[in-house]
């Protein structure tokens, strides 16, 4: 009687591994794509790293390639690739001494537009990302400012039969140039609490939210605490946190020389000023300061058109404190009139602070900035409805 069960038995395991094998061999010779046969895939994937380069990489705002490592400073700077294999890795760093937690570069990653991480990079550190045959698009962006912040992306590699390809370039191109408001300051901190890195996040920014809206490439200048003539102060003395001393920088490096952007790199088709918040703690309350302010925005107006010959360039200022805004408008009209350069307007940015979020030492929250950014994307639409900015 055993003897027949264990027939039995096995004849029904004969024939479940018949099917099974038909199953298997049905689901191969169907597999679309380019490894219709699964065993082949396995038998050509493999593990390998990638030079840091154009080729294997997009790189998204400004970032300085520097012994064979991508270095990122400025707010929304970073890379993007796609992979179409089982797995990405990329590695981090922070540049040289960027270690305290107040003080260190913040970082966000995606894969497909889903978060993978965000945090602040205070040591080295290596993110494994899940990806998928088809293709997933990985996004690295640095959050937080230029100052205090480098983050150095040391390595790509995947696991795979393809190689990593950088995600196409989009048409339309905006500089924004601007102190802590464009940087995100304090965004993810709610009302309370002092300057940290940590809690700056350049997603939120009006400048971010108003790119993504009209599916632009961007990249970023931006400062907290300087401004075109002066820095904030308090002592009523001129301060020298110029934007645009920091200008022609791609990135800031401790102890070495910064090395310079390449202005060629990008053809930008439109600059977005948003300065003089923090002039106005000198200038606003004289003539002379204004006066100051007015010619100072004028050479750094000559300056921006030198670097950027095709560009519209459009001023803004926004409710934090817009006291400076008639003399901004006073710089654009003076500007025009000395270079004969139509392409150049001044435009008030609602933010409408009195109605939505204020985060800490009084700056525009998640929700000021979305507002910024309806009325700012509705100007910058209307300028290429117009014609005034080309597609």
């Amino acid at each position: 009687m055993c003897l027949k069960k264990l027939k039995l038995l096995c004849a029904f395991l004969s024939v479940l591994l018949v099917l099974l094998t038909g199953i298997l061999v049905f689901l191969v010779v169907n597999r679309e794509g380019d490894s219709a046969d699964i065993f082949k895939y396995y038998e050509k994937s493999s593990f390998r790293e990638y030079t840091l380069d154009e080729k294997t990489l997009n790189f998204i705002g400004r970032s300085a390639v520097l012994n064979g490592e991508v270095i990122l400073s400025a707010s929304g700077s970073g890379a993007e690739f796609i992979c179409e294999g089982d797995y990405a890795e990329i590695t981090l760093a922070p540049e040289n001494s960027y270690t305290s937690y107040s003080h260190s570069p913040r970082i966000a990653l995606y894969a497909d537009g889903n978060l993978v991480a965000m945090e602040t990079v205070t040591e080295e550190k290596t993110y494994r990302i899940n990806t998928r045959y088809s293709g997933t698009v990985i996004t690295l962006l640095k959050l937080s400012e230029a100052m205090h912040s480098s983050v150095k992306l040391t390595k790509l590699a995947s696991y795979g039969i393809k190689d990593v390809t950088p995600t196409e370039e989009r048409e339309l191109k905006i500089e924004f140039i601007g102190d802590s408001v464009t940087c995100g300051y304090g965004i993810d901190a709610g009302a309370y609490g002092g300057f940290s890195t940590a809690t700056e996040n350049f997603m939120k920014s009006y400048a971010y939210l108003t790119a993504e809206r009209l599916g632009a490439d961007f990249s970023a200048v931006c400062y907290s605490g300087y401004g075109v003539l002066t820095g904030y102060t308090e002592n009523g003395s001129i301060n020298d946190k110029i934007v645009m001393n920091e200008y022609d920088k791609a990135c800031h490096l401790t102890g070495q020389e910064d090395p310079l952007w390449d202005f060629s790199r990008v053809k930008n088709d439109l600059v977005v000023i948003n300065l003089g918040t923090n002039d106005a703690s000198y200038c606003s309350g004289s003539a002379y300061g204004r006066q100051r302010f007015t010619d100072a925005y004028v050479q750094m107006l000559i300056t921006v058109r030198e670097k950027n010959p095709d560009a519209y360039i459009l001023c803004i200022l926004g409710d934090m404190n817009n006291s400076l805004f008639s003399s901004v408008e006073a710089a654009v009209s003076l500007y025009r009139e000395q270079t004969s350069d139509s392409r150049a307007e001044a435009f008030t940015v609602d933010f409408k602070m009195g109605e939505n979020d204020i985060v800490i030492d009084g700056h525009p929250g998640a929700l000021s900035n979305a507002c910024a950014a309806d009325t700012l994307t509705q100007k910058i639409a209307s300028l290429i409805n117009s014609g005034y900015i080309e597609r």
